[in-house]
């Protein structure tokens, strides 16, 4: 009589697209690499407040290029403010249309860094990306919306007078709706780090179809461009 070993379940593939597209260039030099272009801000904002002293408007109103190493800060930080807003407990980030490509491009590797199915309104499809109570929403800060008082947080305060490149974005989930700007300049926030994940894991959601982890790569890299 033969024995036969039992069978044994091959352990998962693990994979951190933003690792490869970010952290492992950054480690080999590549931190200075121009990879991505803001649109010039149509209100310039220093500290969350409108900027009206005319040098520093002009100094403001410009495009900015983010080098590899700052796509890397701010993708990493956003992914660390969604974590705090409760990110462990949701399932989806939706992305609206209407935030620029900039703030486009940081949200959806923050949300895949950080292991949530990232579902952008301009390449998901329009019945993929409703949002539900389970989802966090990045979308533009309306006019008189009232974004820093909700829930007596200590994260209320800002601590860093610096441009977070999210100025006028705002973050929605759980009934409350946070100004994006104030966390991200907020340094008690700790950036997410890279956290391999199973390859086979939905990432993303394009044209209603899902997008497995490890094949999300090539939506990453075309969302950053410096042309």
């Amino acid at each position: 009589m033969t024995e036969t070993s039992p069978r044994t379940t091959p352990a998962p593939r693990l994979v951190d697209p933003t690792f490869d597209l970010l952290d492992r260039p950054i480690a080999l030099g590549g931190a200075d690499d121009q990879l991505l272009r803001g649109a010039a801000p149509q209100t310039p904002l220093l500290d969350g407040r409108p900027v009206e002293d005319p040098r520093l408007v002009a100094a403001l109103s410009v495009p900015h290029v983010f080098t590899r190493a700052e796509v890397l800060d701010r993708a990493a930080k956003l992914g660390g403010v969604l974590r705090v807003l409760g990110a462990d407990g949701a399932s989806r980030l939706v992305i609206a249309r209407a935030v620029p490509d900039h703030v486009r491009a940081f949200a959806t590797l923050a949300g895949v860094r950080i292991g949530l199915l990232v579902v952008d309104e301009a390449t998901a499809g329009p019945e993929a990306a409703v949002a539900d109570d389970e989802s966090l929403t990045i979308r533009p800060l309306r006019d008189g919306e009232d974004a820093g008082q909700a829930g007596g947080s200590a994260l209320q305060n800002p601590v860093r007078s610096v441009p977070s490149h999210l100025e006028g974005t705002a973050v929605e989930g759980g009934g409350q709706v946070r100004d994006l700007d104030r966390l991200m300049r907020d340094a008690r926030i700790v950036p997410a780090p890279s956290r391999p994940r199973d390859a086979d894991r939905p990432a993303l959601v394009l044209d209603g179809s899902p997008v497995a982890l490890a094949a999300a790569a090539a939506h990453l890299e075309g969302l950053l461009s410096a042309d």
